[in-house]
C-alpha cells in the first residue's frame, strides 16, 4: 500500500537540478533509441511528469498530470518498487485500458523505481518505445545507474531541507526560532494583507523563569519553556504561525475577525498555562497598517507584552 502523505517535489529555491535531469532523459532517450524517456513523480492526487525527453515522439511534455488511477505503467512500478519491463505491451491483456498502449500506440516499457532517501517513493525513471524492444542487460543497468543519479541529487535535495530547517527552528521547542520567524512572518503579513485579512500578533513573556531556574534549575526551565511553546500550540489554528524569539520571548501571529477574537486566543494560552501551574505576560495588536514593518508590529506588542507584566505585579 502507497502511503497517501508522499512528498512533492518543490524547487522554491531553485535546488532541484532539472536542467541536469533534462539532460540525462535525453540522453538516456538517444542511447535507447527511444521515442520517449521521462522522470515522473508520484504525487498524492496524480502521477506529474517531472521531466519528459525532448523530442517530437514524445507525446507528453513535462507537467503533464496523470490521474492516479489510471492503468499506466509507471503506476506498475510504483506500487510494487520493482523494474517493470514490458517488451510488447498489447500481447498482454493487463494493458488493455493503458492509454499510453490503447491512445499513444506506446507498445515498449522499461522503468525503475526512483525513491527519496528514506526508502519512501518517489517514481520513476522510464524509457518507452512505439515498437517491440528487445533490450539486453546493459540497458537495464544503464538506466539503473542514471536511477542512481536522480536519488543522489534527492539525498542532497533532502539534506539541504533538512538543514534550512534546523536554521530556521529553535532546537528547545521546535517552534520557528526568530530568524524562521520573520522570514514566514513577512511574506503571510503580505499575502493576508492582499487577501483583506486581518492579522493579530500576540507577544508572550514567560513569568518568573528566572526564579524557577535559580531555585529548581535549569532542566525545569527549559520543561517550563516547553510548556508554554505547547499551550501555544494548543491554542492555535491551523493557519497561526508560533515562534520562539529568544530565552523566555515567544511570539505567534493569527488571522483574526476582530480583537475579541485576539483575546480569546490570548486567554486560551493563559489557561492552559495556568492549567499547568506556570503564568505568561501577553501583549496583544492587531496589524492595521500593512505599510508599517513587522518589526515595528513586534515594539508595538513587546510594550503591550510589559503593560500586562506590570499590571499583573502591581495586583500581586
Amino acid at each position: 500500500m502507497l502511503n497517501p502523505e508522499h512528498r512533492v517535489l518543490e524547487d522554491k529555491d531553485g535546488l532541484v537540478p532539472l536542467q541536469k535531469w533534462q539532460k540525462t532523459v535525453d540522453v538516456m532517450a538517444r542511447i535507447f533509441n527511444a521515442p520517449a524517456g521521462f522522470i515522473v513523480q508520484y504525487c498524492p492526487d496524480a502521477y506529474q511528469v517531472v521531466i519528459s525527453s525532448d523530442q517530437e515522439s514524445n507525446p507528453y511534455e513535462a507537467g503533464c498530470l496523470i490521474p492516479p488511477e489510471t492503468n499506466i505503467f509507471c503506476k506498475k512500478v510504483v506500487e510494487e518498487q520493482q523494474a517493470l519491463y514490458v517488451q510488447d505491451a498489447p500481447l498482454d491483456p493487463v494493458w488493455d485500458t493503458n492509454p499510453e498502449v490503447v491512445e499513444d500506440g506506446f507498445r515498449s516499457y522499461l522503468g525503475l523505481p526512483v525513491c527519496w532517501p528514506d526508502g519512501e517513493p518517489f517514481g520513476t525513471i522510464c524509457v518507452m518505445d512505439f515498437e517491440r524492444t528487445d533490450y539486453q542487460n546493459d540497458y537495464v543497468d544503464l538506466i539503473a545507474e542514471l536511477r542512481d543519479l536522480i536519488q543522489a541529487d534527492l539525498e542532497i535535495l533532502t539534506q539541504y531541507q533538512e538543514l534550512s530547517s534546523l536554521a530556521m527552528t529553535d532546537e528547545l521547542t521546535g517552534l520557528y526560532n526568530r530568524r524562521g520567524f520573520l522570514s514566514v512572518a513577512r511574506r503571510y503579513v503580505a499575502l493576508v494583507n492582499r487577501s483583506g485579512l486581518t492579522l493579530g500578533m500576540l507577544y508572550l513573556d514567560m513569568d518568573g523563569l528566572k526564579k524557577i531556574n535559580d531555585q529548581q534549575g535549569h532542566a525545569q526551565g527549559d520543561f517550563a519553556l516547553k510548556a508554554l511553546a505547547q499551550a501555544m500550540q494548543e491554542s492555535l489554528r491551523e493557519n497561526d504561525i508560533p515562534a520562539r524569539l529568544s530565552g523566555d520571548e515567544f511570539v505567534m501571529l493569527a488571522v483574526v475577525s476582530s480583537q475579541s477574537e485576539l483575546n480569546e486566543i490570548a486567554q486560551r494560552v493563559e489557561q492552559a498555562m495556568s492549567d499547568r501551574d506556570l503564568s505568561v505576560s501577553i501583549g496583544q495588536v492587531l496589524i492595521a497598517d500593512p505599510r508599517r514593518s513587522l518589526e515595528y508590529w513586534l515594539d508595538q506588542a513587546d510594550d503591550r507584552m510589559y503593560q500586562h507584566k506590570r499590571a499583573k505585579a502591581a495586583h500581586s
